[in-house]
This record gives C-alpha cells, sequence and structure tokens, in this order.
C-alpha cells in the first residue's frame, strides 16, 4: 500500500474563489501532486496559510491538509482539519452540485476514518452516513474515488465514492455492533464491477471474509475466501467520466492492444532467470500470483486503515485459512 496522495483536479477546481493563477491556487496544485505526504503536508501548511490571509469563504486547504494528515495517520488533526473544512463547505462557486456532492463525501468519509481509529465508532458511523448521503443527494453514488482521498485507486478498493463510505460504514459498524452486523451490512455492498465474473472490490469480499470468521461462520468465511482466491486478471484501468480524457484512455489502451500484439513476450524471473511468460506474470506485487486474496494480509488491511477488530479477524483467519497457499 502507498501512502502518497496523487493530484486531483477535482480538488482544484474547488478553489474557485482565487484566481487560476494566484498562489494559492498553485500551491494547492503543488500540494496535490506531490507524491511524499511529508513534502505534500508542507505545502498544505502553506496552502492553508494562503487561504486564512485571502479571507476566502471556503476551507479547500483545510480540507487538502486534513486528507493528508489522515494518511500520515494523524488523527486528532485531520479530525479538526476536516471538520473546519465541512463547516465551511466546499465554496466552490462552480454550480456542479455533483462535483461538491462527491468532495463532500470525502471529507465525511475522511474525518468518519479519523474518529473511527480514535475508537469513537458512533461519530465515525454518522459521517459515513453522511458521505452517502452527501452521492445520493448528488446522484453521485457511482462517481469515481478522486485522487484526493487518502489510499485510492488500491488495487481491489473501492472503485466508487458509494463504495468506499459503504465499506466504511460497515467497518464503523463492527466496532459498534459485532462482526455479524458488519457481515450483514457488508455482504450488501456492491462488490462490481464483475466483467470476468470476479468481482472487483476485492477489499469488500476480503472484509466480509472476516467479518464471517469473527462471528463465527467459519464455513461462511471459507467460502468467500475460496472465491476470492480464484484467478483473475488485473483490474482494468479506470475510465475517466470527462469525455475528452475518456477518449484519450481508450486511444491509450489501444496502443497497449498493439503493443502486446507486436511485443516479444518472453520473460526472465528476476531472481532466478528462469523463464516466464509475460501474460502469465500474475498480479503486481503478488510474487506472480493470480488470486486477489494474496494482497489481503494483516499489514494491508492494517494500511487501508480497517478497524482493529477487522485486522486481528483477517490476520485469524489467514492463519487457518487452507485454501489460501499464502497464509
Amino acid at each position: 500500500a502507498t501512502m502518497a496522495l496523487p493530484g486531483s483536479t477535482r480538488l482544484a477546481a474547488r478553489a474557485a474563489e482565487a484566481p487560476p493563477d494566484s498562489d494559492l491556487s498553485r500551491t494547492i496544485r503543488l500540494a496535490q501532486r506531490e507524491p511524499d505526504p511529508e513534502f505534500a503536508l508542507m505545502l498544505w501548511d502553506d496552502a492553508v496559510d494562503l487561504e486564512a490571509a485571502s479571507g476566502a469563504g471556503s476551507a479547500v486547504a483545510r480540507g487538502g491538509r486534513g486528507l493528508c494528515l489522515l494518511s500520515l495517520g494523524r488523527w486528532g488533526d485531520a479530525e479538526e482539519d476536516l471538520s473546519a473544512a465541512i463547516a465551511a463547505g466546499p465554496g466552490s462557486g462552480s454550480g456542479d452540485e455533483r462535483a461538491d456532492g462527491v468532495l463532500r463525501a470525502v471529507l465525511y468519509d475522511g474525518r468518519g476514518l479519523a474518529r473511527l481509529l480514535q475508537d469513537r465508532a458512533p461519530e465515525a458511523r454518522a459521517d459515513f452516513g453522511a458521505a452517502l448521503g452527501a452521492v445520493s443527494l448528488a446522484n453521485a453514488f457511482g462517481a469515481d474515488v478522486p485522487d484526493i482521498a487518502p489510499f485510492s485507486g488500491l488495487r481491489g478498493g473501492p472503485p466508487t465514492m458509494g463504495q468506499r463510505a459503504a465499506l466504511h460504514a460497515a467497518l464503523a459498524a463492527w466496532k459498534e455492533e459485532g462482526p455479524a452486523r458488519a457481515a450483514q451490512l457488508l455482504d450488501e455492498v456492491d462488490k462490481g464491477p464483475s466483467p470476468d465474473g470476479q468481482p472487483q472490490f476485492w477489499e469488500a469480499r476480503a472484509a466480509l471474509t472476516a467479518a464471517l470468521f469473527a462471528s463465527g461462520d467459519g464455513a461462511g468465511a471459507e467460502g468467500e475466501w475460496a472465491a476470492l482466491c480464484e484467478k483473475t486478471q488485473q483490474p482494468p484501468p479506470a475510465t475517466p467520466t470527462n469525455p475528452v480524457y475518456a477518449q484519450v484512455n481508450k486511444y491509450a489502451q489501444a496502443l497497449v492492444a498493439i503493443e502486446g500484439a507486436t511485443t516479444d513476450m518472453r520473460c526472465e524471473d528476476f531472481e532466478t532467470g528462469d523463464f516466464l511468460p509475460c501474460d502469465d506474470a500474475g498480479l503486481i506485487g503478488t510474487g506472480g500470483s493470480d488470486a486477489p486474496c494474496v494482497i489481503f494480509t494483516q499489514d494491508e488491511a492494517r494500511a487501508r486503515l480497517w478497524p482493529a477488530e477487522a485486522v486481528d479477524a483477517l490476520a485469524g483467519f489467514r492463519a487457518r485459512a487452507p485454501e489460501d497457499s499464502a497464509a
């Protein structure tokens, strides 16, 4: 898992109160593009100071800094900044209700995670409920998770903002009502898309396995995990909703297909030098495995900010799961 926060043009658009070439806008863009969260935090600090000095009515910089602090594990500081951003509102002035709804959902979702990891499950559940409400009211349940959201884009993570908030709401329910309730909610989470019959929201499926195991349903957990361990393909690249970007994306995919047809596909194992067909190299980072379940270790679950109960349950299950050769 990575702690980096790649840039997000959506959040940059929320700085509409400042001229496009202003110091505030420039600093926000630099902070979004900085891959190292420690350096990004320094840029966000500058942006917060500039935002305060400008008298802007929104709290774009506070929200961005709060999400950055969340990725650094500073839960209390993250909550403070995200609360300020939520209180101020997106303030884009763009009239784009869908984009504003997604931004509100990201802020509530981030604050919910900060509160959940401070053992304040009731408040966290209220925030995740607000995040779900924000995307529903804006008709944006299926909107892509913005890059600015911590840990967006991880393999098998939530494809949409609605799925992200639903996953976190179920994990918060685990902490307050126990694993059986979490399993019920996780079972209801949309785990698609499923182009090859293997639902690609792998994280929700791994969480469901852990919840079933912790609630005493060993057979259900084994069945869910066995399905997650079935061979699958790499998740396809996301298609941007912007029609221009979407066309570029399709063109890029066509080039990749052409390259695949004309490239010598003979590969070697990095360590041994043994022949390895490139098309059969497995999922990236799994040592050649095609099984999504291999990704979801105890450390991976902790890095994705699962509550301790869920992390421990996954570790307990993997310690005894015969279907998982990596356990």
